[in-house]
């Protein structure tokens, strides 16, 4: 299995956009994995995305995106170290579709990935997510309906300071998703016409050879006529001889 670059820079900067921050934090990548580096004013550098994203979000002053509760906080840490080790460090096409069924299956009672609430856990996701999505067969884009849904409201989510940065993209992205779920309904449309003229095809068959076999069947019944009259005709005959051989004794009889 091999590893992919881990999320980039791009992703804190367009966070940092989303949350209404000023520009001017600089961002560095260590590794080939692209690991995101802070380089703050004041201390110590900070190093990864989840870190980072939790530091410029309490910047923003918007905690409420970390969880409101000791659980929600649990629950949205659960899912940043899953959107860190999961969907940045897989490219496996095998591992990348367990790993969308899972969430998808995961998504099907919530709204967001926190139950209800919408956190820095879904924008982390749909961040890592949607790229990813729009690369998928039609097949399997068509049975990821909740992680369609989640991405859909975390778009519906966003923040007034990021809508003109981030407007295009995300208009983009439902576009193709419509256009998605347009084919995805032309292919069952297309699916259901082949199936009913498979069902034709298989019920003419049938009455065809039904058919073919009634005629079958009256041949058979004229031919065992044919010859019932054919071994009648040649018992008559044997009596005839047999007659005939009686006659032919009698005159030798004494």
């Amino acid at each position: 299995m091999a590893a992919a670059a881990g999320p980039g820079p791009e992703e804190l900067i367009l966070l940092e956009k989303l949350l209404g921050l000023k520009k001017g934090n600089k961002y560095s990548a260590r590794e080939e994995r692209k690991i995101p580096v802070l380089q703050t004013n004041n201390g110590p550098s900070l190093t990864g995305l989840t870190t980072i994203a939790t530091h410029l979000v309490k910047q923003a002053k918007k905690e409420q995106l970390l969880g409101s509760t000791a659980e929600e906080k649990a629950i949205v840490q659960q899912w940043l170290e899953y959107r860190v080790t999961q969907i940045a460090g897989h490219t496996n096409k095998e591992d990348i579709r367990i790993i969308l069924k899972d969430l998808n299956l995961y998504l099907e009672d919530k709204v967001y990935l926190a139950r209800n609430n919408f956190t820095l856990a879904d924008i982390l996701m749909y961040y890592g997510l949607h790229h990813i999505i729009e690369k998928r067969g039609l097949r399997e884009v068509r049975v990821l309906e909740n992680l369609n849904t989640m991405i859909y409201e975390t778009n519906g989510q966003t923040l007034p300071k990021c809508e003109e940065v981030m407007h295009g993209d995300l208009n983009e992205v439902l576009k193709r998703l419509q256009a998605a779920n347009h084919r995805i309904l032309r292919l069952q449309q297309r699916e259901q016409e082949e199936r009913e003229l498979q069902t034709d095809t298989l019920m003419t068959g049938e009455k065809q050879r039904l058919a073919h076999w009634e005629v079958f069947m009256k041949d058979q019944h004229s031919k065992r006529g044919e010859v019932d009259e054919e071994h009648r005709k040649a018992m008559e005959r044997l009596k005839e001889q047999y007659a005939e051989m009686e006659k032919d004794l009698a005159k030798y009889s004494f």
